[in-house]
């Protein structure tokens, strides 16, 4: 029962994390529309990654406790 609760905390911040991603990579395409505005861009750009590589994490996270879940639980 501890691993089921583990991967659906774990499921619900990937869950978070992709749909900030996706906010992220709305701003990052807005900043990169507006002329002359390299500092919003590059900070749009550095959060766009963060949350990418938050998202990428929190999936492997998701995956492995998923399958710990399912082998001992059967």
């Amino acid at each position: 029962m501890f691993w089921t609760a583990v991967w659906f905390i774990v499921n619900m911040f990937f869950v978070t994390s992709l749909i900030l991603f996706l906010f992220m990579q709305r701003s990052y395409t807005l900043a990169k529309l507006e002329p002359g505005n390299g500092d919003k861009l590059r900070k749009a750009h550095m959060r766009r990654l963060a949350f990418g590589m938050i998202s990428l994490i929190l999936f492997v996270a998701m995956v492995a406790s998923f399958l710990i879940n399912m082998r001992l639980n059967g």
